[in-house]
């Protein structure tokens, strides 16, 4: 993300690493608690590492999984694919961290590492891939709007939620009420899932993580069931 702050090279990330990267190092689904096990500094120094904005915590895939289950889904900006890997879906994102001059020269005068995206992470930015897939809902982890004049947030290679929201049947992102308040469709109807510590981003204020869900009522669904998943499906509150 364009603007994160510029953090310190100090903190010694070796012991996370040894728990929660798997043998292909690739991070692991994990219980939040796992995680928090660790100082929240070497916690936080391995995502900037890594780079990684959100962590595939078990309570954060469980609702993924329960909120695109039966729908065609696709992930946007999935970055190295820590989430959508562990759900099983297609997983594209612009490249823009690899492919554009501009934007690595930023983020090294920022002391932000750049993704090395996985193979696997289909080169396709937002629109694209919604048009290439058709997907029936999309899902999004603290992916950036686009910047318009007057805003404090966002930035001019964020996507374009206003154009992608009537598309489909539903839009799921992960984000922070502090980070993300400003995405224009944050005005629109929409519900937030709490998961009162379950999900882990980057932001310092972890009371701010939540899940925003829109729905498009005018859409028919399709729901079928996932008969390869093992997650237990539970009731999570809605936040007003």
């Amino acid at each position: 993300m364009l603007g994160a702050r510029r953090i310190s090279s100090a903190v010694d990330t070796s012991a996370v690493r040894k728990v929660v990267l798997d043998g292909d190092g690739r991070i692991r689904e994990l219980p939040a608690a796992e995680w928090l096990q660790f100082p929240w500094e070497e916690v936080r120094m391995f995502m900037h590492e890594y780079p990684v904005y959100v962590l595939p915590t078990t309570e954060l895939l469980d609702v993924l999984e329960d909120l695109t289950e039966g729908m065609k889904t696709i992930e946007i900006g999935a970055g190295t694919g820590s989430i959508g890997r562990h759900l099983g879906i297609k997983m594209t994102d612009s490249y823009l961290q690899q492919d554009d001059a501009v934007v690595k020269k930023l983020y090294q005068l920022s002391g932000q590492p750049v993704i090395r995206y996985p193979s696997d992470v289909i080169k396709a930015d937002a629109l694209t891939a919604y048009r290439r897939f058709k997907p029936e809902c999309i899902l999004g982890c603290y992916v950036t709007h686009r910047w318009r004049e007057g805003m404090q947030n966002g930035n001019m290679y964020g996507v374009d939620f206003e154009r992608l929201l009537p598309l489909v049947k539903r839009l799921v992102l992960v984000g922070n009420k502090h980070i993300h308040w400003e995405n224009p469709i944050m005005a629109q109807n929409h519900r937030e899932i709490d998961l009162q510590g379950g999900i882990i981003t980057r932001n310092d204020d972890r009371s701010a993580d939540r899940i925003f869900i829109w729905d498009n009522a005018d859409m028919n669904y399709s729901h079928t069931t996932n008969t390869g998943s093992n997650r237990i499906r539970r009731g999570w509150p809605l936040v007003p």
